[in-house]
């Protein structure tokens, strides 16, 4: 049995620890893997307890009814489920995102329309009863301090400010870092172990530069302390291949920021601003593609395997893959 209350003696120092983040795109996430399967039904309602002040104690009541893959959005979610009448939505975000009442708001209309039979439902006389919804972001970015709890609002990103506050859909945010909220990671005991886990992969990553290796030393160290441990052991292939899968994309998707970022410097906002968004991202695709082909390199995937992997990630030909591939070999 892991004795989590030890381990929360947190250095002040913590917001310097270095973030490798989470992709935004993805076939599964760790935290998908522990709380989002049938088989971990359990970890999601003490996750709902832990959140709500609850004390619900059969996971057979809880119906999981995630979109596996929400194409008209181009975006996968993480946990969506029904318990007594409520729809719970659960994000995991490890960077933050101002759009997730919006994101939010789309996403629990899909799952709507897959309850409700909209094209004859809604214009019988009577009044459709839906699940509540419930919308929660569990977030352990380090980009961005949110206190223990903060609120989105969709409104804030309405162009002209909404006076009469009729037309409101909010995203609540919970920061999850290893040593905040504390009573909640406590409540929740395999939220808590998680969030010890991702805290000791940044630390050992910090430590030795190489993130397979803080992978390997962070499973270590949690079997050993008895943190996630069964989980661990019996996933330890899957965990590994998610991480790296994680930490590969997230590094892509920073080189191709950086590229906006350079050409905004030298456009001007004001500017050819259409132009400069188009060019900013041929620029920053480059760059993306030939940040990933380096560390693809770096784990040691041969170039037939590189090929492969970057037509998937930027929708390339094979024959603009290997020139990709050719070009970066010879810079």
């Amino acid at each position: 049995m892991s004795s989590l209350n030890n381990y929360y003696d947190v250095s002040s120092n913590r917001e310097e620890s270095l973030s490798y983040g989470a992709n935004r795109c993805y076939k599964d996430s760790l935290f998908r893997l522990l709380f989002g399967r049938e088989e971990n039904k359990q970890n999601l309602l003490d996750l709902y307890n832990a959140l709500n002040d609850s004390n619900y104690t059969n996971k057979d009541n809880l119906t999981i009814n995630t979109i596996d893959d929400v194409i008209y959005m181009k975006m996968k979610n993480d946990v969506s489920f029904i318990l007594d009448n409520q729809m719970v939505l659960l994000e995991h975000q490890s960077t933050y995102n101002p759009n997730m009442p919006l994101r939010g708001l789309l996403y629990f209309a899909r799952l709507y329309e897959g309850i409700v039979n909209l094209s004859k439902n809604i214009y019988y006389p009577k009044l459709i009863k839906i699940p509540t919804p419930q919308y929660i972001v569990l977030y352990n970015g380090t980009d961005r301090k949110i206190g223990n709890k903060k609120v989105l609002r969709l409104s804030d990103a309405f162009e002209k400010p909404d006076q009469s506050n009729e037309y409101e859909w909010t995203a609540t945010m919970i920061d999850i870092n290893y040593g905040e909220n504390k009573d909640l990671l406590l409540k929740c005991k395999k939220l808590g172990e998680y969030s010890y886990f991702v805290e000791s992969v940044r630390r050992h990553y910090s430590i030795n530069n190489n993130f397979p290796v803080a992978v390997d030393e962070a499973v270590k160290e949690c079997i050993d302390k008895g943190i996630l441990a069964d989980f661990l052991k019996k996933h330890i292939a899957e965990v590994r291949t998610v991480l790296l899968t994680e930490f590969d994309e997230e590094r892509d998707y920073k080189i191709i920021a950086e590229g906006y970022k350079e050409l905004w410097k030298e456009e001007g906002l004001n500017e050819g601003l259409k132009e400069g968004l188009e060019r900013g991202l041929e620029r920053g695709l480059e760059k993306g593609i030939k940040g990933l082909i380096d560390i693809l390199r770096e784990m040691g995937l041969s170039s037939e395997e590189i090929s492969n992997k970057i037509q998937e990630k930027f929708n390339l030909s094979s024959e603009e893959a290997n020139k990709y591939i050719s070009n970066n070999r010879n810079n």
